[in-house]
């Protein structure tokens, strides 16, 4: 739980400075290539984010990366205060409660649905749209194939969860059955 409110408090003073600059989705969009080449050279993370290693070679190891990558200036200031502050471990979580805080920004919302089949692009749009009546916020969806499910649909977003499955309403059947309800 430390490591979240840690990770929070960096999330939000970098979305403060970007917001000051007026830079909310580029740093976003920096931080996310960051994360992604970082992802190509999996040794180079393991030592940012070791504690054996010394903090100069981190840094030299950022140097050689920031060759690499164009990032803006805060955002190399705020990777080496990680690396200085030996909060790189947080790294990834912090990258994810940026793009809350930007979504909360923008008034976006992700979730995710759930069907039994690959559903069609006229679906996925009408199920956006209720979902935009909804909570009157921009929905971005990941699609999830489960044919566990059998039939209907499950949407997830935040603490919402609409389970219109038939496994679920079979499951619901079956404990009324088993009550003796019926």
């Amino acid at each position: 739980m430390r490591a979240i409110t840690t990770a929070l408090k960096y999330a939000k003073g970098l979305f403060e400075v970007a917001k000051e600059k007026g830079k909310i989705k580029e740093f976003w969009d920096e931080l996310s290539a960051f994360r992604n080449f970082i992802k190509e050279v999996p040794s180079a993370i393991s030592v940012l984010q070791s504690p054996i290693y010394p903090p100069d070679l981190k840094q030299e190891i950022l140097d050689e990366i920031f060759k690499q990558i164009k990032l803006d200036p805060e955002i190399e200031k705020f990777l080496r205060l990680l690396v200085e502050r030996r909060r790189m471990h947080l790294f990834n979580e912090i990258v994810e409660m940026y793009r809350a805080l930007l979504d909360e920004e923008l008034g976006i919302l992700r979730g995710e649905v759930i069907a039994p089949i690959e559903l069609s692009p006229e679906d996925v749009e009408e199920v956006k749209r209720v979902l935009r009546e909804k909570f009157g916020k921009e929905v971005y969806l990941d699609l999830r194939v489960d044919p566990s499910i059998i039939g209907g649909l499950m949407i997830k977003i935040g603490d919402f969860v609409w389970d219109a499955t038939f496994k679920r309403q079979l499951r619901v059947m079956q404990e009324i059955i088993e009550k003796g309800v019926l």
